[in-house]
């Protein structure tokens, strides 16, 4: 009989566990559904990294976020400059646009991160086997001269711009050629600016404070001019940039409200002159999301131009601080 009872026991016991730990994996899996139910995608593929580190102290990222890198290189399509040397590929497109688009899917915003391409920092190498060799400081927009000038020199570009960034994650990268700038602009009607400077190349008429609408190439030579006697001559492009975007960003809007399908449009006409790990759908919610979402102002850090021993160009070296501050701004909660 009492065997008997052990046995009973026993039994009891075993299924007692066996129900508990059932409950517990419900549990858990039920918490699980629920957590991911209140997170987007970008939001999940972004959680290897909870945190960024500054001074050892840690960070924590804003949740429900994503960034993509766009790329604008200073070639055309149809451009045949890539040698292979002993050493590695060197295809000579330079990066010579960089802003990463941050998306808070929370508060419904975008902010433009921009950064300079005289921008000096840590450059991985790519040789001819794909393989890294050791990194060498340099500016940032050789970092996509190295490998095919295709997605490996994407991936090599978001490399350097996370490391450059104290390793924050960018989700996706969107890399164009020159060839888009005149075909969009013209998509979405023109983009009219006021001008913050002369833009001699264009014409008499391109002088600061003239409002002027760019069509065609005029809308690529303001993107690309720069006054080259002076060393910080990109700081002032990049200012064509920022203001470039921002009346891109209201034509585009303007437009899209007369063609619901100008996203697909846009995508259809720069296809063959992009390189993107982006699906057409992503891209797709992208542009709406840059259509509907609050435009916030650009965020670019503070620095100098100079200089130093050992280097053949001027570099742009930016400080730390405000460098740090502009990614806490952006990027953490």
């Amino acid at each position: 009989m009492k065997r008997k009872n052990k046995k009973f026991f026993l039994v009891l016991d075993l299924v007692l566990i066996l129900v508990l730990a059932a409950g517990l994996l419900l549990a858990v899996r039920a918490a699980r559904r629920k957590d991911l139910s209140l997170s987007t995608e970008e939001d999940r593929n972004r959680r290897y990294l909870p945190y960024l580190s500054y001074q050892g102290k840690n960070y924590p990222l804003k949740r429900n976020m994503s960034a993509v890198l766009l790329i604008g290189t200073d070639n055309y399509a149809d451009d045949e400059k890539q040698i292979q040397d002993e050493e590695y590929y060197h295809n000579f497109n330079l990066a010579d646009f960089l802003v990463i688009l941050v998306f808070d899917h929370t508060a419904k915003t975008v902010t433009p991160f921009q950064i300079g391409r005289d921008t000096m920092c840590e450059v991985t190498r790519i040789d001819t086997d794909g393989s890294p060799l050791p990194s060498q400081y340099m500016q940032i927009t050789l970092s996509h001269s190295y490998g095919t000038g295709k997605e490996d020199s994407c991936i090599n570009t978001r490399n350097c711009v996370e490391n450059l960034l104290f390793h924050v994650p960018i989700d996706n990268y969107l890399a164009f050629t020159m060839d888009t700038v005149p075909l969009i602009n013209d998509l979405v009607g023109g983009v009219t600016v006021t001008l913050e400077s002369d833009v001699p190349s264009l014409g008499k008429e391109f002088v600061k404070g003239a409002t002027v609408t760019l069509r065609g190439k005029d809308a690529l030579s303001f993107v690309r001019y720069r006054n080259t006697k002076y060393m910080n001559s990109n700081q002032g492009r990049m200012a064509n940039h920022r203001l470039y975007m921002d009346a891109f960003t209201v034509s585009a809007r303007a437009a899209a409200e007369k063609n619901p399908d100008l996203a697909l449009d846009a995508f259809k006409l720069v296809e063959r002159f992009l390189c993107t790990d982006l699906t057409v759908d992503h891209i797709q919610r992208m542009i709406d999301q840059l259509i509907s979402y609050e435009y916030l102002p650009f965020v670019t850090p503070g620095g100098v131009y100079e200089f130093r021993e050992g280097e053949r160009f001027p570099g742009f070296y930016a400080d730390e601080a405000s460098l740090w501050s502009c990614v806490k701004s952006t990027f953490c909660a």
